[in-house]
Order: structure tokens, then sequence, then C-alpha cells
């Protein structure tokens, strides 16, 4: 089947699941595994290929666990109920062969069930760790990917090519070793596994690394998530700090300043969190001396002589926000009095100034640490900002030495640490679910899709 559909990836028609000499391979995941790491890159660079594997591959999971859902008598049975007298059991206020399709439906990656079963993974993972009094989650942390900078994957793009021709220096790896950034751009789109494959690896030695030693965090869960429209890989990660005496200093602080200074000091000591960068607002990646396109992430941070220029030039780089249509959604529809309606930018950059323009008034400048109630009723804290309307506030030693966007915030809790609130811990926690999960159907939403289609 492979073969003829793809035969300019099989040529001889050499290589299928079922080879006439090689024989049929153990699973077709072994072996779709096996041609995605081939050493040339003809299979994961075919976007057609990789996407039908998958989607096969995810075919043959459900098949097979659907086989055991039919054939197991703890399901269904080898005798199981016709359309017919399914329609008749739903009419009878039966719902059992509902209820048991939807818990199968967990395994299929992608369905309601599916990210149902995660954000309850995910709620168990918090109830644990509170019950075992190491506390209530207190970062929230987001690590994305700088695959068009990053020098250790422009090595690895470089072995790459020369391997895919067969040990012979191209053009294309020439361009590559002069840190030309098409080059790598162009290579990166080619071999997406192995820049996730990278980013995964930095990741877990980043947290189990910087993030225990430095920020302090003894326990973490992470979620992986790939950008809508844009495929970057970014990781959210909720942590639980090691030392929580913030948490009782900040429950026995008398007055809300009180407060906002205990949060502002541990920010300032163990997490070196600031709003106050001041950049270059009209800063541009093309250097106009050399026409390159240049970014401070394409070094390391070991090779940096100067660290404030190189924490502003950062900042100017990654955390820097201009409002698009990524953050304001679409351009809204005419109001009936023919005034077009302003789009408010979903990260707190405010709302346009004129409809459809991306002006937006950008955060307000502040001279102290303040905390924010958000119209969800989630509290956030924020470090003084004095500079610039459009840094987004980040850990300087975090966007340092992990050299791509970060983002981190901490999580306030009102309740005594010791006897912790449930229903507090239940709505921050919901926030954070919420922007780290997958947005589903409820229970009762996805019955009811089940239910019109036994009686469609």
């Amino acid at each position: 089947m492979f073969v003829n559909a793809y035969p300019w990836l099989f040529p001889g028609g050499i290589g299928d699941i079922n080879d006439g000499e090689r024989g049929q391979v153990k699973s077709i995941r072994e072996w779709a595994n096996h041609l995605i790491h081939y050493y040339d890159g003809r299979f994961q660079s075919d976007q057609l290929f990789t996407l039908y594997v998958f989607n096969t591959i995810q075919r043959h999971d459900n098949n097979k666990n659907g086989g055991y859902f039919f054939t197991d008598k703890n399901w269904l049975g080898k005798n199981p109920p016709s359309l017919e007298e399914l329609k008749d059991q739903i009419r009878n206020g039966e719902f059992k062969f509902v209820s048991k399709l939807r818990y199968f439906a967990q395994q299929i990656r992608g369905s309601d069930a599916f990210w149902r079963s995660k954000t309850n993974e995910l709620e168990s993972w918090i109830d644990f760790h509170v019950s075992r009094h190491h506390g209530p989650p207190t970062h929230f942390i987001t690590l994305t990917c700088a695959e068009n900078w990053w020098p250790d994957l422009r090595n690895i793009m470089y072995d790459l090519e020369v391997a895919s021709e067969k040990g012979n220096v191209n053009e294309h790896a020439k361009k590559l070793k002069n840190n030309d950034f098409s080059a790598l751009r162009k290579s990166v789109a080619k071999y997406p596994l192995y820049v996730n494959q990278y980013f995964m690896k930095r990741a877990n030695e980043f947290m189990d690394g910087y993030a225990r030693d430095v920020l302090g965090i003894e326990y973490y869960w992470g979620r992986v998530e790939f950008a809508a429209g844009r495929g970057q890989i970014h990781l959210h990660i909720l942590g639980i700090a090691k030392n929580k005496a913030y948490l009782h200093d900040f429950y026995r602080a008398e007055t809300e300043q009180d407060k906002t200074d205990v949060m502002e000091k541990y920010a300032t000591r163990m997490l070196d969190l600031t709003a106050d960068t001041q950049v270059d607002e009209n800063h541009d990646k093309l250097d106009q001396n050399t026409k390159e396109i240049t970014s401070p992430l394409g070094i390391r941070f070991g090779e940096c002589t100067d660290e404030d220029r190189d924490h502003r030039l950062l900042a100017q780089d990654c955390m820097y926000h201009d409002c698009n249509d990524y953050c304001l959604g679409e351009v809204k529809k005419t109001r009936q009095d023919g005034q077009d309606i302003c789009r408010k930018c979903r990260f707190g950059f405010g709302t346009e100034k004129h409809a459809g323009e991306r002006d937006t008034e950008g955060k307000g400048l502040h001279e102290k640490a303040k905390i924010v109630k958000d119209h969800k009723g989630v509290e956030h804290f924020y470090m003084p900002r004095r500079y610039s309307e459009r840094i987004n506030q980040h850990s300087r030693s975090l966007l340092q030495a992990w050299r791509a966007n970060a983002d981190v915030q901490l999580l306030i809790y009102r309740s005594d640490p010791n006897l912790p609130d449930v229903g507090e811990i239940e709505s921050v926690c919901r926030y954070v679910v919420a922007y780290a999960g997958k947005r589903y159907k409820t229970c009762r939403q996805e019955i009811n899709m089940i239910q019109d289609v036994i009686l469609g």
C-alpha cells in the first residue's frame, strides 16, 4: 500500500511493511519509527507521508483496542447488542453502553474523553502532593523553542544534512556552518522530529538541573504543546517549590502592602523576576551593516561578555510583545452604528485604539509591585514596570539560561499553608488546567453526541 502510494520514497518498491525479503515487521509503529529516522530525512520531510502513517498507526491502535472492547466478557462480550437493541436501551433510560464507550474513548488521542482524562490526571497529581503535605503548585512556567537559532540544533542539522548526502558537504551544509539563518530555518522544517527530540532532552536537563537548584522547584508536572498554526513546540510546567516559607509569610502579613512586599522579596531573590527592562522599541533583527538577520539566541550564555547587555537584547528579542491577530483574534464585525469593534489582547496588553490596526496601549507603567485580580477572579503578581509597556514580565536568569521565550508566574494563595483551602487551590488550579490543557466538550455534551449518533 505505502510503496504504491509513495513511489518516490520507496524506489523499486522496497521497504514496505510486508517486504518480500525481510518479511513482516513486528508492528507498524516500529516500522514507521525506523522510516522517520532514516538517515537521508526523506520520510519525515514528506508532510503527506508523515500525516498518513501516523493516521494509520492511530487507526490500527483503535481497531486493536476496539476488538478487545467488543470481545471481552467484562465489556460487551462476543454477542454485542444490535443497533435496534441499543436504541431501545437508551429510550428505556439504560446508558451502560454509552458509559463504556466514553471510557473506551479515553484511549483515542485528541478525543474529548482523552483530554478529560489528562485533566483528571493533573488534578490527581495536585491532590496527591497536597495530601502528602508538599503544598499546592506554586510556579507556572512556559518554555518555548528557538529552533532557528540554538547553536546545538545548528550542529545537529549540519550533521543530518551531511549524512543525507552520504558524507558530502554541499552548499546548504556550508551555509549552516556559516550561521546562515535561512539555511537553518529550512533544515529545522525538514527535520522537525530531531528538533522536538532535542527540545525535550534540553527541557528535561534544564528542569532536573537548573529549575531544582536555582528556582528551588522540588516537584513538577509538564505538558508539551504545539502552537496553533505555527507548529512550534513548547512546554507548560506546573511546579511545587522546595521552600514554602514565603507562603507562610504571605499568610501572616496583615496588610495588602505587606503581602505584596513578601511576594516581591521572594520573586526578586529566588526568581530574579523583573518587568523593569529598558529596550529599543523600534529594534530590528536585520543588521543594517551586514544585511543579515541576527539574534542573541544564536550564542550560548557562556559566550556572553556583557551580561546586562545580553539580558536587554534577549528581552528585546523574546519578551517584547507586539499585538497581532494571534492574540487579538479575528477582526470583529461592524457594529450597528457603523463602527468597527476594537479587539482586546488576550495577554493583557490592552484594547485597540482603532479597530483592526493592532494599536493597543500596552500594559501601564507603575512604580511599585502589585497584586491584581483578572476578569476570571484569579490573582496575579506584577513587579514594578517603569520603562516599557510592552515587555512581558520575566525571570532574568531563567531567560538567559534557557535562551528562548520563557514565562514564569507565581501562583497566589491566601489560606493557611498548613490548612490549605481546597476551594482556593481548586480555583487557582482550574486557571492553570484551562491554560495548560485543551478545551473539550463536557460529559453531558459527549453523552448527547453519542446518543444522537445511535438514535440517528
